[in-house]
C-alpha cells in the first residue's frame, strides 16, 4: 500500500538529507504530451540513488552485495519539460536490518515536480538472499 502520509514534503525535509544531484532532462524523456513521461521520474530517482550508493564506496553490481528495489511510489506534482534539469534530493527514512527507506524530492528550480520513496534491500550477490545493511549505510542512522 502506498503511504501517502510518508510523501509529505514537510515531513520529508525533517529527515536527514543524504544526497543531492542535478540531472539533465533529455529530449528522449519526453512523451507525446510534450512533457517528461512519468516513468522517467522513477529513472531520476534510480540514478540519484545509485550515485548516492557510489559515494558510500559500496559496490553496485554482483557478485558483491547490492541494493535491490523492494518497493517504490511517486506522487507527480508538476510536469517537467525539455530542455532543463531536475534536482533530486534524497532523505533517510526508516532503516531495518537489511533494508532502508529513502525519500525523494524532485525539483525544477523552485517548483516541486514530484515526491516519492523507495525501499532498498541489500542482498548477497550470489545467493540473492537479504543480508545485513552495510556499515556505511547503518552509520547514517547515527
Amino acid at each position: 500500500m502506498i503511504e501517502l502520509t510518508q510523501n509529505d514534503t514537510a515531513a520529508v525535509t525533517t529527515l536527514p538529507k543524504l544526497f543531492e544531484c542535478k540531472l539533465p532532462l533529455r529530449f528522449a524523456d519526453m512523451d507525446a504530451d510534450n512533457h517528461v513521461n512519468n516513468a522517467e521520474y522513477y529513472r531520476y530517482m534510480e540514478e540519484a540513488r545509485m550515485r548516492w550508493v557510489h559515494t558510500l564506496g559500496l559496490a553496485m553490481t554482483p557478485p558483491a552485495p547490492v541494493p535491490v528495489l523492494a518497493a517504490s511510489a511517486c506522487s507527480f506534482l508538476a510536469p517537467l519539460y525539455y530542455p532543463g534539469t531536475v534536482t533530486v534530493e534524497i532523505y533517510l527514512g526508516k532503516m531495518g536490518n537489511s533494508s532502508v527507506r529513502t525519500h525523494y524530492l524532485l525539483k525544477n528550480g523552485d517548483t516541486l515536480a514530484a515526491e516519492g520513496y523507495c525501499v532498498s534491500v541489500w542482498v548477497d550477490g550470489q545467493t540473492q538472499k537479504p543480508i545485513a545493511l552495510p556499515d556505511a549505510v547503518r552509520r547514517l542512522a547515527r
